[in-house]
């Protein structure tokens, strides 16, 4: 018998059709595979906006004093100490900016006057005059008295 010679070609050829499958699979494979970073929105924080309703802020009460002295305290401050004059300026200042920022809160002002007992009822009359002044207009007041001893 005669062997016979195997043709011969001209360029040996490689069949690319099996490797683009094999590249497919395996480019799906770790596509599934893989985990994917969070993103940020899936973090869980609450942004601040500018709609809704945040927490409500009240204002506390302011207290005025009038001393013996004829001296008017808001809040632990001296604010007027001449006994003689009727006008309350830095008292009329200080109640126009408590009033303004009770109004932005939404909430009522509210002062309580403590009048010492020996403190001349005219300076107690300033601090009312002061209350219900323009621009002021403080209703809900509390009035008290006390003794320095």
């Amino acid at each position: 018998m005669a062997r016979r010679k195997p043709p011969k070609e001209s360029d040996p050829a490689l069949d690319m059709s099996s490797l683009i499958d094999v590249s497919f699979l395996l480019l799906i494979y770790f596509l599934v595979t893989s985990t994917l970073d969070p993103k940020e929105a899936d973090l869980g924080m609450t942004m601040p906006t500018s709609q809704g309703k945040g927490a409500e802020v009240e204002i506390d009460q302011m207290t005025i004093e009038v001393n013996s002295a004829g001296h008017i305290v808001a809040n632990e401050e001296v604010l007027d100490t001449d006994p003689a004059s009727r006008e309350v300026p830095m008292l009329l200042d200080r109640l126009k900016t408590y009033a303004e920022s009770a109004k932005l809160t939404g909430s009522k002002p509210m002062v309580i006057i403590a009048a010492d007992d020996a403190a001349k009822g005219q300076r107690f009359i300033d601090v009312l005059n002061a209350l219900a002044s323009p621009g002021v207009e403080i209703k809900n007041v509390t009035i008290t008295g006390f003794s320095e001893e």
